[in-house]
């Protein structure tokens, strides 16, 4: 569960018995640069190792275990993931037996739950009205990881974070949009966790974890990611996992004709 990891900033949380001396030396270790005679990290070639490492990639598809949890209520069952660098992400939930029990997919900043057997359908805004231009998929770029670099007009800052962890922020009309917490393996910088902000505060976040080794593509088998204002989170453990598949001849996001009853958004039983 990702409850309760969704600070308004970046700020360390140190035990409150250390001294008030000890307590700054901390926090100026942690904010400091890497120190004199230590080259400064170039923000935009961190920038192209976090999310451009996949050049070409552009949609993903994977069998997964999905455990979705909300209101209250978590469920666990298997499904196929189909990820799109331009379009999003699609979740088809499947029974034990395979059989259709609802597709997940993201539609103007809210997240649509679609049942077709039961011909229903149920629609979940995710975020503030004040951040009515966010976007639920924006994660799935991240995973992909093949983008061409930041967006323009967009700043970066690469700053230091506690033991060999670091952070990217991404600055937007001089706001938050998006901070990066990253490890460095070589000359390798992989994302662990990266959480999208409104104001201050966060209102998305994806941790990505046990990346699938020996492939043609750098890509994550666990994708873990909560919407804290809607009480939702999906974790999604990846495995037969392709890179560019095939078309399948299926929309990425079905469109429910007028047979469709619109109803509460819940979990299927």
């Amino acid at each position: 569960m990702l409850n309760g990891l969704f600070p308004r900033r970046l700020r360390p949380h140190l035990p409150v018995a250390l001294p008030a001396a000890a307590l700054l030396a901390l926090a100026a270790c942690a904010t400091s640069g890497p120190g004199p005679g230590i080259p400064q990290p170039d923000p935009t070639v961190i920038y192209h190792s976090l999310f451009g490492s996949n050049p070409g990639l552009s949609t993903v598809r994977a069998v997964v275990e999905a455990r979705i949890a909300y209101a209250g209520r978590s469920i666990s069952l298997p499904g196929v993931l189909l990820l799109d660098a331009f379009d999003g992400f699609r979740i088809d939930l499947l029974d034990p037996l395979d059989r259709p029990q609802a597709l997940l997919y993201p539609e103007n900043g809210r997240i649509i739950q679609y049942r077709p057997v039961q011909r229903i359908a149920a629609s979940l805004g995710l975020f503030p009205v004040e951040c009515g231009r966010a976007d639920p998929a924006a994660w799935v770029t991240a995973v992909i990881a093949s983008s061409l670099g930041p967006v323009p007009g967009e700043q970066l800052a690469d700053r230091r974070g506690w033991g060999k962890e670091r952070n990217l922020e991404r600055w937007r009309n001089g706001e938050l949009y998006q901070n990066v917490r990253y490890r460095v393996e070589g000359e390798r910088h992989i994302p662990v966790r990266i959480s999208w902000y409104c104001g201050d505060e966060a209102i998305m976040e994806a941790r990505l974890a046990e990346w699938i080794a020996g492939t043609s593509w750098r890509l994550p088998g666990r994708i873990e990611i909560a919407y804290p204002k809607a009480g939702l989170e999906v974790r999604l453990e990846l495995r037969e996992i392709e890179g560019n598949p095939p078309p399948s001849g299926q929309a990425l996001r079905p469109r429910p004709g007028t047979e469709v009853r619109w109803t509460t958004w819940n979990l299927p039983q």
